[in-house]
């Protein structure tokens, strides 16, 4: 049975209603968990107002994807965790104004989610909620 954070970088949990038991799959704190709005990130910039206080980004995030894969990687140094659950609740609305955007988010997360897997043996996954 694979470990949780193990599934792959997309995680759906929309069909078994698993919202409210996130915190039993990834308990804290051996994971640390970010909700943010599928709704209210739409596009990239939305996607970048609300994934820097959500995962407690430093104030100088700059809001473009170099930014966000450098402060994805650096989660450890910032959050000790075993792992890191970014939960997007409304997630059918998530990135849907832009496939390309989705595209380069998904690019980025990937990119992170080996980082941390490989340095620090913590797990990334995006839980659709």
């Amino acid at each position: 049975m694979a470990q949780p954070g193990e599934e792959g970088l997309f995680l759906d949990l929309r069909a078994s209603g698993a919202a409210e038991g996130i915190a039993t799959r990834f308990p804290p704190p051996a994971f640390f968990t970010a909700f943010i709005d599928g709704e209210a990130a739409r596009d990239k910039a939305g996607l970048m107002d609300q994934i820097g206080p959500a995962l407690k980004f430093p104030a100088y995030f700059g809001k473009n994807w170099d930014a966000l894969l450098d402060c994805l990687r650096s989660l450890h140094d910032n959050l000790p965790a075993g792992g890191y659950v970014l939960a997007v609740r409304n997630s059918e609305a998530f990135l849907s104004a832009s496939p390309k955007d989705l595209e380069d988010f998904a690019d980025v997360a990937g990119e992170a989610r080996t980082f941390l897997k490989e340095t620090y043996k913590a797990v990334f996954v995006v839980a659709l909620l």
